[in-house]
């Protein structure tokens, strides 16, 4: 099951930890400020990186980020079963605004205007099923085109995080 939700987006479900995973939970919060602050350094810088990239919408991305989620959730199921990718089914990739607006907790208008405001970006499409999808064309998003830097700046800063977080870790290892 997804650390999502069962349908690959909503609040996280609570899932066992591995034996790492615990230690690791166990020296973040004993070193707690230390860990808050690195995290919300990374946290908040991308969160300010997105606000400038979607000028300061937030809810256009969240809804764009959960029809990718879509998508990814509907690749990664066909690649395990050994389906072909572009042989499914509209449904697998789409999702309507009406259950956006349910798991985000955005009102469904407001999701209908954002995602109409993404279709005209040429980012996502809607579907006969009163759906929406990500649009990829020739196996290229446009959207993560478009995003590209935004993308690169993310991957940085995530490894900046994952190191600083790892001396931290290590750090009470080897005490």
């Amino acid at each position: 099951m997804s650390r999502l939700g069962k349908q690959g987006y909503g609040p996280p479900e609570p899932a066992p930890l591995s034996r790492r995973a615990e230690r690791v939970r166990e020296t973040l919060s004993s070193e707690y400020r230390e860990y808050q602050y690195k995290f919300v350094e990374f946290f908040v810088e991308h969160l300010c990186d997105i606000s400038l990239a979607f000028r300061g919408d937030l809810q256009q991305m969240m809804i764009l980020a959960i029809i990718g989620q879509v998508r990814l959730r509907a690749n990664n199921a066909a690649r395990a079963t050994g389906d072909e990718v572009l042989s499914l089914d509209e449904g697998r990739l789409s999702i309507t605004a009406s259950r956006i607006a349910d798991v985000s907790g955005i009102p469904r208008e407001t999701v209908r205007r954002k995602a109409l405001a993404l279709e005209r970006k040429g980012w996502i499409a809607r579907t006969g099923s009163s759906g929406w999808r990500l649009i990829v064309e020739a196996e290229e998003v446009p959207a993560r085109v478009a995003l590209s830097e935004l993308d690169a700046r993310a991957i940085r800063r995530v490894a900046r995080l994952f190191d600083d977080l790892e001396m931290i870790v290590n750090r009470r290892v080897e005490e």
